[in-house]
């Protein structure tokens, strides 16, 4: 896979209110306006009836959503599909890296919406995120080749992470944690008579590790096992928390992100907006936080 190289004046980590909001007042003002819309969907996409939003005394969800896309995009913001998979914002100019691209910014606004609390994590993922704990099978794979690597998620993302991961010499134990759908398919199928050892009735119970990976716990039917291996690959939403505490920003104990009232992080030159603040929850609230963390990201590039 080729590896794309972008640039631009603000990165914006995000695609529902907080985040098109931004682009939308990036764009407006001359400045180029990059929205990378990762799968955790924004709560919008989530059909319901707003009733709260000024100027719209009823409006569904998806059409208020929509519209923030259609005027972000009017005033030429650019939305990219991905989802980060590291940071590295102390530096001058800024870089973010997801599967396929690295996109180098002047600025950067997260707005990646509510944090996945830790509780939804492996135990242990956060901690050794970066060392041996990888989101991405293409930017990581090469590094593990000939050694035996974990791999969880049981979507069709895994199905193709895995192959990746084969194809680039890596012995792969893959748990989806749950049984059915993809895992259970000839496209699976395939990848254990290529060497893969699938594990269906199982699950990962716990990342293990001092200063890296050294192995996970797999639950099963027939009893706990413990598997040596120096990295795990997970295939599901990328819980940024870790990433942004590995990037050097203050954190909370609920994984959202510490700003100030001009929607400052304490990197300079990095805001962040919306429901990743844990401010109101709500969509006028994201918006609002949007337009501050855009106006002062312009302060920024200025300066």
């Amino acid at each position: 896979m080729t590896i794309k190289s972008l640039k631009t004046d603000v990165l914006i980590v995000g695609a529902g209110p907080a985040g098109l909001t931004a682009g939308l007042y990036v764009a407006r003002a001359g400045k180029k306006a990059l929205i990378l819309e990762g799968r955790g969907p924004s709560r919008l996409a989530i059909p319901y009836t707003i009733e709260n939003y000024p100027g719209f005394p009823s409006i569904a969800s998806q059409e208020l959503l929509a519209t923030f896309r259609r005027q972000a995009v009017s005033f030429g913001a650019e939305i990219v599909a991905g989802d980060a998979v590291a940071f590295m914002l102390d530096s001058d100019p800024k870089y973010a890296t997801t599967k396929d691209a690295t996109i180098e910014a002047g600025a950067v606004i997260l707005a990646t919406g509510k944090p996945v609390p830790k509780e939804r994590m492996i135990p242990g993922e956060d901690r050794l995120v970066g060392q041996g704990v990888s989101y991405c099978a293409t930017c990581d794979g090469p590094l593990f080749r000939g050694a035996t690597v974990a791999a969880a998620g049981h979507g069709e993302e895994a199905v193709e992470d895995v192959r990746a991961l084969l194809e680039m010499g890596c012995k792969v134990v893959w748990v989806p944690g749950k049984s059915g759908g993809p895992a259970d398919g000839p496209e699976a199928r395939a990848l254990e008579e290529q060497g893969a050892v699938i594990r269906r009735e199982a699950r990962i119970k716990e990342i293990r590790g001092q200063e890296r990976v050294e192995s996970v716990v797999v639950e099963a039917p027939s009893g706990v096992e413990v598997v040596p291996v120096p990295a795990v690959f997970i295939f599901r939403e990328i819980p940024a928390g870790p990433l942004f505490e590995r990037a050097g920003l203050a954190l909370d104990h609920k994984q959202c992100v510490a700003v100030d009232r001009f929607q400052r992080t304490n990197v300079p030159g990095v805001f962040a907006a919306g429901d990743i603040t844990c401010g109101g929850l709500q969509v006028v609230a994201a918006a609002g936080e949007g337009c501050v963390a855009a106006l002062q990201a312009l302060v920024y590039l200025r300066r």
